[in-house]
């Protein structure tokens, strides 16, 4: 939104460049650290637990904060501020709940979103998405990021993921929530908050744009564009080890869409595969690994006890909970999937033009761009229209 220059040059430097590591960087924190730290401060905070009892449990998952006292001290700051935040979000909305980690997909990006939490206010539908931040200083970024959460949770929805609470019960059912959304913007440790209630939906011709300059980007090309003397993108551009020319293109779609079209052509399914990998990852390790190993001692009446808990309370179809717990389904599903070399022979026309930006990058691309399709695409249903709707959108 900046400059598409800039989209063009990190594409590019993403392809082409091979990054040295950076030197170590001396920090008191790491933001990683500070990022925990502030999430598992509000997700104690907001439901009320007691001071000692939080700064116990936030030294269970970020363990340095026994040993660094300006850990101790983010910690205490980002829970007392969590505090005040539920009370000053309770005069506004009533009481809000957090009920788990939500996941949402962009397909006509071929993007993914992570906010950090899904909330409800007492007795309304209406998600709440919570975003936390471990940083001191407010950034304009974080509205516009705000305003995106917004925009794809309304256009596609959000998945919650993991163990929430539903109706004051433990779910682990994936649900999608679709809707008017808002993004509450926490900042524990200033202990103030912030409501972004806009929303940011790329449109068509936006969506476009962006390809547009990625492709161009990986072709050593950059759009024309009528920039500033100060235009940021000549701070990115200094850095590369060769001048991008400007160029012109048409833009085609991601290669992560016309892969997954390329697998729902095929009959794969990738409800299914969501299915299973969820469902694996419910499973105990030790009960998955003894799956794996092909242990006949696992199988039969615990087998038969979380098959029924698959489908009954988690709620996926009895294919995907007797492919996650046999060995052999889930060998034939999985080498059934088409692999990156066979899409690219079936899909033939479909990804000549993406032949031609990648050149002999293509083929050793392939297996990175299989993954990010099946990560993007599957869903726990309606997998193929997710797909198939995202593709009639780009020949429109």
């Amino acid at each position: 939104m900046r400059c598409p220059k800039i989209v063009a040059i990190k594409a590019h430097r993403a392809l082409t460049e091979v990054r040295e590591p950076a030197p170590p960087i001396q920090r008191k924190v790491e933001p990683a650290t500070l990022g925990k730290i502030g999430e598992a401060a509000v997700k104690l905070g907001f439901a009320g637990i007691p001071l000692t009892t939080g700064i116990q449990q936030i030294a269970r998952i970020v363990p340095d904060v026994n040993l660094n006292e300006h850990l101790l001290q983010i910690a205490q700051e980002s829970l007392r501020g969590a505090e005040q935040i539920r009370h000053r979000l309770a005069e506004e909305y009533g009481e809000i709940t957090i009920i788990g980690k939500g996941q949402g997909r962009h397909p006509d990006l071929a993007a993914a979103v992570m906010p950090d939490f899904i909330a409800f206010a007492e007795g309304t539908k209406q998600p709440i998405i919570v975003e936390v931040k471990g940083t001191a200083k407010p950034t304009p970024a974080d509205d516009f990021q705000a305003k995106y959460y917004n925009g794809v949770a309304e256009q596609f929805g959000v998945y919650l993921l993991e163990r929430r609470l539903e109706r004051e019960a433990v779910a682990v059912s994936p649900e999608l929530v679709r809707g008017a959304a808002e993004t509450v913007l926490v900042y524990p440790r200033r202990a103030e908050y912030k409501v972004v209630r806009e929303a940011f939906a790329p449109d068509r011709d936006v969506v476009r744009e962006l390809w547009r300059a990625k492709e161009l980007g990986f072709k050593g090309q950059m759009p024309e564009a009528d920039c500033p003397s100060k235009c940021p993108h000549s701070r990115f551009e200094r850095n590369l080890k060769s001048k991008l020319v400007e160029g012109n293109m048409e833009p085609i779609p991601p290669l992560a869409l016309t892969f997954s079209d390329g697998i729902v052509e095929q009959g794969y399914s990738l409800d299914l595969e969501y299915q299973v990998n969820y469902a694996r990852g419910l499973l105990p390790a030790g009960f998955r690994y003894s799956i794996l190993l092909g242990q006949s001692g696992f199988q039969g009446v615990e087998s038969d006890v979380w098959r029924n808990w698959l489908v009954e309370v988690v709620g996926l179809d009895s294919e995907a909970a007797e492919t996650a717990l046999n060995l052999e389904r889930l060998l034939r599903f999985h080498g059934s999937r088409p692999s990156s070399d066979e899409l690219l022979a079936s899909l033939g026309s479909e990804v000549e033009a993406w032949k031609a930006i990648l050149k002999q990058r293509m083929r050793s691309a392939a297996p990175a761009v299989l993954g990010r399709a099946t990560s993007i695409y599957s869903l726990p249903r309606r997998s193929a229209a997710f797909v198939k709707d995202a593709v009639k959108r780009w020949r429109t």
